[in-house]
């Protein structure tokens, strides 16, 4: 079964729509339906959600969100996604579009956070669905839920931290606070700037063996 998120070949394109190939690349010269994305190869990818969103230009999302601060954390991405999918499919809820992210709650420029921030802008956001605000940003989440009041989106929030180890993200968080910071002050040879470098460091490295620590405790 296909989901909105989904990206088909122009074949499979051609079906959803009910017409030729070519139409789909007429449509695309008239800049009416243009792909998303083009195979190293040069052969075109077509979302779901786009194909429907062309016979339906009002059509708005149910959108879930869910976050990972690491690759190594990639299995709870997943248990997200499905926990968040299933509690739409639930209530009954149909156009799911699910969006996902493996990054820091610091970092504002990730690919699916922007996505999200894109549709809202479109109000193509019928409702947004995430198990705690932080998943969205560890701070700036208010910004997003402005976004959503001002465009009649209904914010659902379950609430649930999917195992998640909040010591441990903010641990990660406050490192790379202090990469960022010490970066900075690098450049800036005076004494005083060295000496604030040497305690960023030293507040790093306690930091990192408190989450070796914790950790070795989990293990």
């Amino acid at each position: 079964m296909l989901r909105l998120e989904d990206l088909v070949q122009i074949g499979e394109a051609a079906k959803i729509k009910g017409v030729s190939i070519e139409t789909l690349r007429r449509w695309e010269k008239a800049g009416k339906l243009k792909p998303v994305d083009r195979t190293e190869g040069n052969h075109r990818r077509y979302r779901v959600a786009d194909l429907l969103k062309i016979d339906k230009p009002n059509l708005r999302f149910t959108v879930t969100y869910s976050r990972v601060s690491t690759p190594q954390r990639k299995d709870n991405l997943t248990t997200q996604t499905a926990v968040l999918r299933a509690y739409c499919e639930n209530q009954r809820w149909d156009n799911i579009y699910s969006l996902c992210d493996i990054g820091s709650g610091l970092n504002y420029k990730k690919k699916g956070l922007l996505k999200l921030i894109d549709m809202l802008q479109r109000n193509e956001v019928e409702r947004l669905v995430i198990t705690d605000k932080e998943r969205l940003l560890r701070f700036g989440s208010e910004l997003i839920f402005a976004l959503c009041e001002g465009n009649n989106t209904e914010i659902m929030i379950l609430n649930k931290a999917m195992d998640v180890e909040p010591e441990q993200e903010i641990s990660e968080d406050i490192l790379t606070i202090i990469t960022v910071f010490s970066a900075r002050l690098y450049g800036r040879q005076s004494r005083r700037n060295l000496k604030a470098m040497q305690a960023l460091h030293e507040a790093q490295e306690k930091i990192l063996d408190e989450i070796l620590t914790q950790e070795t405790q989990q293990s």
